[in-house]
Formats: C-alpha cells, structure tokens, sequence
C-alpha cells in the first residue's frame, strides 16, 4: 500500500472540478516569486550540528524576493526551532529535513516554551511558496530515521500521547502556496495552516506505526484556521484528523485524497465549543473525491456540550469508504480523552455525567449536506488502536457494526438544514444498514432524505 501511494504522489489523481465559494477561482491564488537574490542553507553533515542557524542567516538575507534553496540529496539538522517571516519568496526543498532525535532535549525546549505549544519550523509572510521535489530519495521532512516512532514507542500504557511534543510547523501565510511535500513519521500535528489565500498540492504523510509499535497520537495531516484554503490530492496515513477545519476556517476545498490507518479520523470539522465563552465559527466548506480506508471515522463533525458558535455550509461529496468503523458521524458532546482541560464526562459520550459542564448552549450546525457515498462499515473489528478509556472514547451506546451514519445533536434546533443524497454503505456482515440519531428533528431538516432506525427522527 505504501508503494501506491508513493505512486500516488508522482501521478496525481485526476481533479474533479473544484469548488469555488463566494466565487473564488479554482485556479492557484498566486505567482511564483521570481528573481532575486538565492541563498542556499548550508548544511553542517551531521546531527552534531545545528543547521537551523544555517536557515536563519539565509532566510534573514533572502527575507524580500529571494529564493532559499535546501541543496539536492542533503541532509539538514534542525536541532532548535525556526521563525522566518518571508515576503515574495521562494522555498526549494531539495534535501532532507530531520528534527532532534532526543526525546528529553526536545520536551525540554517545548516546556521552556510559552504556553507549552512549538511548531519546529514557523513561517509567516505573503507571497510564500514553498516546493519540495518529485524525487522520491529525497526532499522528506524527518525522512528515514523515524523520529515520530520513538516518541510512539515510549507512550505508556494507557497514555494518549507522552507530554510536551512539538508541531511540526505552521504557515501563517497569505497568498501562499505548498506543493510536492513529503513527510515521514512526524511526531505528533504536522501542518497548520493560518492566513489566507493558500494553495497546497501533492502532499504525501506517513504516520503509520511499525508492526506492534505504539499508537501515533495526535497525528493530524492539516489543522486549518485560515481562509480561502484549497488543499488537492493527498495521501495520509495517520492516527488522528486527515484534515480537520478548525475556528476561523472558511472557504475551504478539499479535493482528491487518500486517507488510510492505523487509526485515522477521516476529514473532520472541529473540536469546537471547548472554551464555553469563545464564539467560533467555519462557513463554506467543501470536502470532494475522497477515499477513506481502515479509518474510525469517514468524515466527522465535533463540538462540545455547551459550546457557542456555528458551523455553516459543509458538503461532503463523492466519499469511497472501505473498513470504516462510523463513515457518516456527528457528536455534539465531543470530549478529548487526552487533553486535562474540562471535558463533557469520564468516558461518557451520550448522555450521562458532564463534570459540571454547564450544558447551556450549542454550537448551532446548519446546512451540511452528505452525497455520494459507496463503501463498507468496519462490521467485525471496530475502532483502532488509540482507546485508553473504558469505555473507549468513540464508544456509542448500542452501535453493533451496522451503523453508517450516527448524528447526535444536543437538542432539537442545534441541527438544521442536512440533506443526505445517495448514501450506499452497507456493513461487511450484509445485516441491514442502520442509521443512528439523536435530536435530528424533522421541522429544522425538511429535505433530510434518510430514515433514522435509532433516534428521534422517525420519517423523511
């Protein structure tokens, strides 16, 4: 499978026509930055060295309209974190990136850090393209040495993820683009995209674990905060959100990607309503030819009890979903069994205690529609590797394998406007396919166009 999808990256899959909210065009949003001075980031051969000093001096005399070049087939070791802030420039990724190897120096650097958060390389500008290569004996992120699996290994029993791990890095960018990218065993969230006006293209992640290794917790492909985002054919394997959109995201598309295990989470919406005080907000999202394999879930939208905001305008289209545990999958009492912050319970998704969550408002979904769909239910071997709690953090009461599609709503106007259109998943066993839902009335989801077997809804 591996190799596929490696072949993936070199041919990519054809482009279904791109969804373009408010009218924006499918075309990329920006120019390549030409001319100007090329700096090449030296690099120092080996891990005794630090080369992201190397980086910071190209960076600070490429800052305006030059072009930084990683040279071909070289390995680069950024032992310390990176910030560049480049305008009108070019990135080149012709040689390997490898992070620290040290667990405990690392974790040091992320304690020492402010509020505890590190994204190993931060880039911020406008106008910043960064390209990796087609050559597949280089231009990795982390490459060979499996960085992310030590830190996977060295989980305890019953952990969702040892303390103080890095990101690995953040573009806050506008009118930006990311294309040919290629990362291998990260250690936990690889991408975060801030700004506005991003293009990213051909990017393949591998956070798959090795035979009995530990679970790769928290491995998001993409964490999307920004606007006017399309991201086009992709390969991830992961143990978490492929692509998540998170508060702020808007006018996103994405198109054309692979998703596949150990553990992976499909496209998501969310988590959001955590802090109970905070609006937040995603409009005018379009998810289209995705195919999702061994995964959790096929696509997901979360928020928690209590929450304040609303959730606008989500399409998920043309979705191929094989071993999928919950293709279809919508909770409004979202908890994160690894986060220490309040949570809706101890292990309880429906119903039941919600620590002294004040269960006082919703983040409001409205006009989600679901299209399209073909494949198979994970009928005899539910769920993955990631459940540490008892019961396990994507238990639903009562789910046998059958389920394609569970939607629960914190009450009766939380959820408005869904249409599902041409749903064709059916469990491994051949039972009947049953359709899960709760609070998922009638009057706020005129067009619904499915029968719930288990729930309040009891007619189209």
């Amino acid at each position: 499978m591996l190799t596929g999808a490696l072949l993936t990256l070199l041919c990519p899959i054809a482009t279904l026509a791109a969804y373009a909210p408010h009218g924006r065009s499918s075309e990329p949003l920006v120019n390549r930055a030409d001319g100007g001075q090329t700096c090449t980031v030296q690099s120092g051969g080996s891990n005794s060295t630090d080369d992201s000093a190397s980086f910071r001096d190209a960076a600070k005399q490429c800052a305006n309209g030059g072009q930084l070049v990683f040279k071909q087939g070289v390995d680069y070791y950024f032992n310390t974190p990176v910030n560049a802030t480049l305008n009108n420039v070019n990135i080149q990724l012709n040689g390997n990136i490898h992070l620290p190897q040290n667990i405990t120096y690392v974790q040091g650097i992320v304690n020492g850090s402010t509020g505890g958060n590190v994204w190993w390389i931060n880039l911020t500008g406008d106008n910043l393209n960064f390209t990796g290569t087609n050559n597949l004996s280089t231009g990795w992120v982390h490459d060979v040495e499996g960085y992310g699996q030590q830190w996977w290994d060295a989980n305890p029993k019953n952990g969702s993820g040892i303390a103080s791990r890095p990101h690995l890095w953040r573009f806050n960018v506008t009118n930006s683009y990311l294309k040919n990218i290629k990362i291998r065993k990260p250690i936990a969230w690889v991408t975060t995209l801030n700004g506005k006006n991003i293009d990213v293209e051909n990017v393949f992640i591998d956070a798959s674990t090795t035979p009995n290794g530990g679970f790769p917790f928290n491995t998001d492909g993409f964490d999307v905060a920004a606007k006017n985002v399309r991201i086009n054919d992709f390969t991830i394997f992961n143990g978490d959100d492929a692509v998540t959109i998170n508060n702020g995201g808007e006018n996103v598309t994405v198109t054309n990607g692979f998703i596949g295990g150990p553990g992976c989470h499909g496209t998501s919406i969310g988590s959001l309503g955590q802090a109970q005080g905070v609006y937040q907000t995603v409009r005018n999202i379009w998810f289209e030819n995705i195919k999702v394999h061994g995964c959790v879930y096929g696509s997901r939208i979360k928020t928690y009890l209590g929450g304040q905001g609303i959730v606008q305008n989500v399409t998920f289209a043309n979705y191929d979903v094989s071993n999928t545990t919950f293709p279809i999958y919508l909770t409004q009492n979202y908890f994160n069994q690894g986060s220490a912050q309040t949570q809706n319970g101890a292990g309880v998704q429906e119903g039941g205690n919600f620590g002294g969550r004040v269960d006082n408002s919703s983040v409001l979904i409205d006009d989600v529609t679901y299209k399209d769909w073909i494949g198979d239910i994970n009928t005899y071997h539910p769920g993955d590797g990631s459940c540490v709690t008892d019961p396990c953090w994507y238990n639903v009461p009562g789910a046998d394998g059958t389920q394609a599609i569970v939607i629960g709503c914190s009450n009766s106007t939380a959820c408005s406007n869904f249409e599902f259109q041409n749903i064709q998943v059916i469990p491994q066993s051949y039972a009947d396919t049953k359709i899960n839902c709760t609070n998922l009335d009638q009057g706020s989801n005129p067009n619904l166009g499915i029968v719930c077997t288990n729930g309040t809804l009891i007619s189209t």
